[in-house]
């Protein structure tokens, strides 16, 4: 799995991110630097990607909505390219 860009503009704020995936065990999660934080999407029971953040950072400064739109635009391109 190579790592992918996501580029795409959230309430008026333009973001480019890099996402880099990890295959573990039965599952593939994806990691991403998120204003500062690194946040790991995998997923959940429904198999749909939730955050999950490193045990060094905080999420609470990062808008949820965001977080939802990344794991989406993760999803849709996992599904394109699959």
């Amino acid at each position: 799995m190579e790592n992918f860009v996501l580029k795409f503009e959230y309430k008026g704020k333009p973001h480019i991110l890099e996402v880099q995936p990890w295959a573990q065990q039965y599952k593939a999660v994806y990691k991403v630097t998120v204003e500062k934080h690194e946040i790991t999407f995998e997923p959940d029971e429904e198999g749909d990607l939730r955050a999950v953040s490193d045990v060094h950072t905080v999420p609470g400064h990062i808008d949820a909505g965001l977080l939802e739109e990344i794991a989406q635009r993760i999803a849709a391109h996992v599904n394109e390219q699959g």
